[in-house]
Parts: structure tokens; sequence; C-alpha cells
């Protein structure tokens, strides 16, 4: 991936932390943490962009956690991004639980829109799946994301085969209620829950059968380059909705990805399912000579993974 190849993303994830326990990203009691000291100041993770970004035609950045949100100083870190000549969009993949206390200023400092992660409307699945979580938290944050501007927002809803027959309606309901797109992902095999994994995926295939026999007419809509979603058109009980497929276990799009990922120990990543990162930020941090020609061989070496699984979890990579 070089700058003649064409503009990139890069997805950065501030902290490994994060107030919700959902169930495909770790277990009930947690994962081990990073300490403290190996986490880089977002000073230095704003300069691991900046340097990303004049070598590898970045123009977009997308802020990550863990849940970003739970450390402080985020609305600097994105403004500081926000002044990277070539930066020519920042946004946020947030659970949406600290969004009504910060979207304006985060609007303020030069963030686009964002993503928020919402799998059910019900108030006991939500609680169940995230381990305490309150829904009206998030829907409260969509509201507020809404009102600052921060569009357009999506909203991320990874599928489950015991509740999709229920969950999809309501947030196809939601979505088109707040005029909001809404992306259904096929859930994958990370970290520790691997057999609840398994036994919880269901093709996004099916479910989209399984809306057509409810009455639904799914259109499909032109592919955006490089994006992960197929979209389409959903008329669902006389709305439209925006919605788009993120399948990556059945239907791979590997082979279009423009991603590079800064995990929150500022080690740069080709993929999500890649456990081989470069230390980027130590290598900066410590003045190395020949980073560049380093990290270039590293990204060279990016390709389709040959399975969607890994064993690190997500909060501790980036989602």
């Amino acid at each position: 991936m070089t700058r003649d190849a064409g503009a990139a993303t890069l997805r950065v994830s501030v902290t490994d932390r994060c107030n919700l326990r959902c169930a495909y990203c770790m277990p009930e009691e947690g994962v081990p943490l990073l300490p403290r000291g190996e986490i880089p100041s977002l000073t230095e993770l704003a300069s691991a962009v900046a340097w990303l970004v004049a070598r590898y035609g970045v123009d977009r950045v997308k802020v990550t956690g863990g849940e970003p949100l739970v450390r402080g100083g985020v609305p600097e870190f994105v403004a500081k991004v926000a002044a990277i000549p070539g930066v020519n969009e920042i946004s946020m993949t947030t659970n949406g639980t600290r969004l009504a206390g910060t979207a304006a200023e985060l609007a303020k400092s030069g963030l686009a829109r964002v993503n928020v992660s919402l799998d059910t409307v019900d108030p006991v699945r939500f609680r169940e799946l995230t381990r305490g979580g309150r829904v009206e938290e998030v829907l409260a944050g969509i509201d507020a994301a809404l009102e600052a501007g921060l569009t357009p927002l999506k909203l991320n809803s990874v599928l489950r085969r015991s509740s999709f027959r229920d969950d999809v309606p309501a947030l196809l309901d939601l979505a088109a209620e707040k005029g909001v797109e809404i992306r259904f992902i096929e859930l994958m095999q990370t970290g520790t829950e691997a057999a609840w994994a398994i036994a919880e995926r269901v093709n996004g295939a099916d479910v989209r059968d399984w809306l057509t026999s409810e009455g639904a007419e799914i259109a499909p809509l032109p592919d955006r380059p490089n994006a992960p979603a197929r979209r389409s058109a959903i008329s669902w009980r006389g709305r439209k909705v925006l919605a788009g497929w993120i399948d990556p276990v059945s239907h791979s799009f590997c082979d279009d990805c423009d991603r590079l990922r800064l995990d929150a120990r500022g080690r740069l990543r080709r993929c999500l399912m890649d456990d081989l990162a470069f230390p980027l930020v130590d290598l900066l941090r410590r003045g190395e000579a020949d980073v560049a020609a380093a990290a270039a061989s590293y990204v060279a070496g990016k390709q389709p993974p040959a399975a969607m699984t890994i064993g690190s979890t997500m909060a501790s990579i980036g989602g």
C-alpha cells in the first residue's frame, strides 16, 4: 500500500478500555488491560497518524477503542488529527453511552460523523449482551450526535442467531425513525468467546432471506470503492431504510481492503485478523533510523487472512 495506490483509511485505537463487556468482545470478567505506562500519549498517537498520512496517503481517520470516550482528552486528539494536512475526514466508532455529554464538543473539535454500536433496542437483551449496559444511554447519545451534526450517522449491529428475528425489525424501525443508515454485521470469532460466537453466528444472506419472507423489499445499491458494506435500500413497513451488509465470514471483502490500524499500544496493524504487529510509536519514540523502510516492508505483507478468526480481543486491537 503506497501513496500511488490511492487514499487509505486508518483506524486508531486510543484505548483498550471499555465501560461495557459485550459478549462478542470479551469475557464477563474482562481482559488483562495494558499498563498505563505502555499506552502512548494522545500526542504521540497524533504524531504517528501524521507520519502515516505523509507516507501512505491516509485521508480518512476513524477513532476507535475499546470505547474511545472513556479516555480523557479525545476531543483535543480529534482537533490535532483534524489539523494534519491531507486528512479529509475524522469519524468515530463508539458504543454511544457517553455521546450525550460529548457530541457537541467532538463536533466542534472536527469530528465529522459517528458509527454507534447497537445490537438490540430491547433493554433486557441489551443489558444481557453488554453485561450491565443501559440502552437508554445509547439512544440519548444517538439523539445528541444527530443534533450536533455528526452525520451521516450509522448504526453498527452484530447479528445473532438467537435474537435476529426480534432485533432486526426493531432496529430497522429505529433507523427509519431517526433517518440513519444501519449496518448489519456477521459475528466474527475473536478473543476468548469462540464457542459462543460459533453458536450465535448467522449468515447475512439468511437474514436477508428471512426479511424478504416477512414482506421486506431489498434493492441492492451501487457499492462504494473499498467499502466493506454492500449497500441496499430496504422497504420496511411502509418506510425506506438504507442498510449496509458486512459479511466478512460468508462474503470476504479483503481483496479491496485499503485499511491500516494503529492499536492502543501504538502498533501498526495490517489487518484485524493479523496477529503480527509493527511497533511504530515505540520506534518513532526511540528515533530509530530506518522506521520508514521497516514499516514499508511490514505493510507490503498485507494480505487476506486465512480465516476470519483471531485469538486477540477486539478491544485490544481496535474495533
